[in-house]
């Protein structure tokens, strides 16, 4: 029986992997009532968005949660049922040693990135038996098909998601309809768009802002900006203060906890997004978004991005509609500022549809299992079959 677990992470992408660490953790303690110690190398990095209230305070206060040094996991005198090292964040080798003096050793998961590219398919719930050590360890991906682990996902999320937003379509497509039929007088407020934004510091952010001008200047659609905090208040202050007549109406957001961040991404009717935790979570969110993903120097993010939008926009009805969100994609990546009023003013017009896509999207990803539930579901048959061999 699993009743414990360890997982192990590494800050290596700003808030992104204690993110993704973070929400996997409290999945494990409230949902599947494990009692978890998350060992991280920079623990401050969690009271951005730990906050210490609600269900978080009490799954800390509880101790069905505890956050641990890194460097203190060495002298750890008993792993965990269950550790699940993230993103290739290696246990030391004084605890690797320790796992496999318990009787039965621990159950032993390297959890990896989320990709859509085909080959991790193949990859996926892969055993690597320890060079030295009597020990598997079995790699385990997120992903977009029944042939990987899924991506994290609580229970009843898009239950609450879809509660929140039930109006909020119909009223939508009746805004459009006032735009495309171009009614005389209509108030501001009907013909605004709600965009989050929660990005790295791009230099393609000010050519976006200026996209978003350029839209009410010749179509009279109008943004209303929720800033979260990090890199793009900066850059967004900084450009407020050169475009003092901008019709953009800005909010800059404090840190907010992770259920918090997830309203605003379901209150908007367009999100940008980075990372992993946040790129996710905008799927969750049935709208459409565009994400900036971390450039690498050999180009992988571009095969990596691809290969997302591909399944993404797969089966799509309304083809142009697909290539607009793809319009604006490109751009951003490829860091064409030429390009981005044209795209943001096509996914503009187009984002009932739009919108309509990402939430059967959402639908669609939902039938799979998440990724939590799947990484125990496979730990468990593991440790059946250990037994079995052991009582024969």
């Amino acid at each position: 029986m699993i009743q414990t677990a360890d997982v192990f992470c590494r800050v290596v992408d700003n808030l992104g992997d204690a993110g993704v660490c973070w929400r996997f953790t409290r999945q494990l303690a409230s949902e599947h009532h494990l009692t978890v110690r998350l060992w991280i190398d920079q623990p401050a990095t969690l009271d951005a968005f730990v906050l210490g209230d609600g269900e978080e305070s009490a799954l800390l206060a509880s101790g069905h949660i505890q956050v641990c040094d890194l460097v203190q996991a060495s002298t750890a005198l008993q792993p965990a049922d269950l550790v699940i090292e993230t993103f290739g964040c290696d246990v030391p080798n004084p605890y690797a040693e320790r796992m496999t003096q318990r009787s039965p050793p621990s159950l032993w998961y390297n959890l990896e990135y989320l990709s859509a590219e085909d080959w991790v398919e193949g990859c996926h719930a892969l055993p690597s038996p320890h060079p030295s050590l009597p020990i598997t360890r079995w790699f385990f991906f997120p992903g977009f098909t029944p042939k990987t682990g899924g991506p994290l996902r609580e229970h009843g999320l898009l239950e609450r998601r879809k509660a929140l937003q039930q109006p909020h379509l119909a009223i939508l497509h009746a805004n459009q309809l006032a735009y495309s039929e171009k009614t005389q007088g209509t108030p501001d407020s009907v013909r605004r768009i709600k965009v989050s934004i929660f990005c790295y510091d791009h230099p393609l952010l000010d050519a976006l802002l200026d996209a978003f001008e350029y839209a009410h200047q010749h179509v009279g659609r109008c943004v209303e900006c929720s800033v979260f905090q990090g890199p793009a208040q900066l850059r967004i202050q900084n450009w407020i203060a050169h475009h003092p007549n901008h019709t953009t109406h800005f909010t800059f957001l404090p840190w907010l906890s992770q259920d918090q961040f997830d309203a605003v991404l379901w209150s908007s009717d367009f999100n940008v997004v980075r990372g992993e935790d946040s790129f996710v979570r905008a799927q969750w969110a049935g709208r459409p978004f565009l994400w900036d993903i971390y450039p690498t120097d050999d180009a992988a993010h571009l095969v990596k991005m691809a290969a997302f939008l591909r399944r993404y926009r797969a089966g799509w009805n309304e083809t142009k509609t697909a290539l607009e969100l793809g319009m604006l994609w490109q751009a951003w990546v490829r860091r064409e500022p030429e390009s981005i009023d044209q795209a943001w003013l096509a996914v503009s017009a187009a984002l009932p549809y739009l919108i309509e896509h990402a939430e059967a999207w959402s639908d669609q990803l939902s039938q799979h299992p998440d990724l939590t539930s799947a990484l125990l579901d496979h730990a468990k048959t593991r440790s059946a079959n250990h037994h079995s061999s052991s009582v024969k």
